[in-house]
């Protein structure tokens, strides 16, 4: 760096304002709501909130109600944008989401087969069915509890966030959160 530079930068460093409300925070502790003064070998072990993975979870508003879960064409721009921002919500990680296990994920995906083609998608958080006809709101949760065996629960605890499945006409999202949580769009 320029000597001429460094010399113009020193007066601004000097007068910044130590008095914000981030004036107590150390920027050379990277745990900065950590006690200060705490030996590391005595660290204090970290215990797991018991509360739901998704507890806190901010949801964009729905863009249709839970008993009429589809979104057409037809309906007005602001309802389909709406329905785009919401789906995108529900395949989206939060800190508190399990890692995907992509292992699991294809196993539970090969027992779908019989369902139509199941694909693996974003390392194991989607699990995907494409079928010819006949997907409809109903069609994920009951294919994972009929071929798997497994629990929409399950596949959350293995870092699985949704189950889709798509036809020529119909897509629908099924979340691993909220057993009621289904979003279909119609072409």
């Amino acid at each position: 760096m320029p000597r001429s530079i460094l010399l113009l930068a020193l007066p601004m460093l000097w007068s910044c304002d130590q008095s914000g409300p981030l004036a107590s925070i150390d920027a050379g502790n990277p745990w900065p709501n950590a006690p200060q003064g705490t030996p590391s070998s005595s660290a204090v072990p970290v215990v797991a909130d018991a509360s739901p993975p998704d507890a806190g979870r901010v949801m964009p508003e729905r863009p249709v109600p839970k008993s009429s879960p589809t979104v057409s064409i037809t309906m007005p721009l602001e309802v389909q944008l709406k329905a785009i921002q919401y789906m995108a919500s529900m395949q989206a990680p939060q800190p508190g989401d399990a890692p995907a296990d992509p292992t699991f994920a294809k196993s539970i995906a090969d027992s779908l087969r019989g369902v139509g083609k199941p694909d693996v998608v974003s390392s194991g958080r989607r699990i995907d069915i494409q079928m010819e006809k006949g997907c409809d709101a109903t069609l994920p949760r009951e294919s994972i509890a009929r071929h798997t065996g497994a629990s929409l629960t399950t596949l959350l605890a293995h870092g699985v966030l949704v189950v889709r499945c798509a036809d020529k006409n119909l897509q629908c999202l099924q979340s691993t959160r909220e057993a009621d949580d289904v979003l279909c769009t119609r072409k």
